[in-house]
C-alpha cells in the first residue's frame, strides 16, 4: 500500500487516539496511519485493535507531520482512513 502525503490530505479521516479506536471498534476504516515517536504502549494498543479487527496499518511519518497532514496545529498520534 503506497500512501502519499496529498492522498491522506484528500481524503476522509478520523484524527486522534479515541477517535481512531472507536471506529475501528465500528468497522468505519479501511487503514490506520500511526506516528513513529509514539510512546511504545500507545503504538501497542492501536497495533493489537487493528490487528485484532483486520484493518491495514502503516507505520509512518511523525507526530508532528501527521498534525500538518490532518491540518491541524498540534502533533496527532494517528490518523483514520474511512472507508
Amino acid at each position: 500500500m503506497i500512501l502519499t502525503e496529498k492522498d491522506i490530505k484528500n481524503h476522509n479521516k478520523v484524527i486522534g487516539l479515541r477517535q481512531v479506536i472507536r471506529c475501528i471498534k465500528s468497522n468505519q476504516l479501511w487503514c490506520v496511519l500511526i506516528a513513529t515517536d509514539i510512546d511504545e504502549h500507545i503504538k501497542q494498543e492501536i497495533l493489537a485493535q487493528c490487528t485484532s479487527y483486520g484493518i491495514p496499518y502503516v507505520i509512518k511519518f511523525t507526530r508532528k507531520k501527521l498534525g500538518e497532514i490532518a491540518n491541524i496545529d498540534v502533533k496527532c498520534a494517528t490518523i483514520g482512513l474511512l472507508k
